[in-house]
């Protein structure tokens, strides 16, 4: 085991099943222009609630451009089998991201599931977790939907 080095807890640890999710975005982000670029998977309430009323989050930033001018949202992601290769296409096709690294949106929704967001470090993609999260609250309190 030389060169790996494990604690009591991790050396237990099993893989998430969502490994083709993350792995499949980052195989061709890894540096782009000198960047390296993180993939953050979570389960936003507001978000998921916004979707699960039939929101498509791409359309929200329209009436919000705090939100628009920071963070570009993708169309999402239909409802499609958790831990599964499919969730990990339909999230590449989505953030349309290409084969050199480009990628045109810096977060998507997956529709019963969570989001995920794209940037150079985990704390900028939580900021457009948070502003997308803030905007959905913000949405469904209004009743508009």
């Amino acid at each position: 085991m030389a060169g790996r080095y494990y604690t009591d807890i991790s050396a237990n640890l099993k893989p998430s099943g969502e490994i083709p999710l993350h792995f499949g975005l980052q195989r061709n982000m890894g540096q782009h222009n000198g960047e390296v670029r993180v993939v953050v998977h979570v389960h936003p309430t507001y978000c998921v609630a916004a979707m699960h009323a039939g929101i498509d989050l791409s359309t929200v930033v329209n009436d919000f451009p705090e939100l628009s001018r920071y963070t570009r949202v993708a169309p999402n992601v239909p409802e499609v089998p958790p831990i599964s290769q499919e969730l990990a296409d339909q999230c590449f096709e989505k953030l349309e991201l290409d084969d050199y690294g480009n990628i045109a949106y810096d977060i998507v929704g997956i529709k019963g599931h969570g989001v995920v967001a794209i940037d150079t470090s985990p704390w900028r993609a939580y900021e457009h977790i948070e502003r997308l999260e803030h905007i959905c609250k913000i949405v469904l309190a209004s009743g508009k939907y």
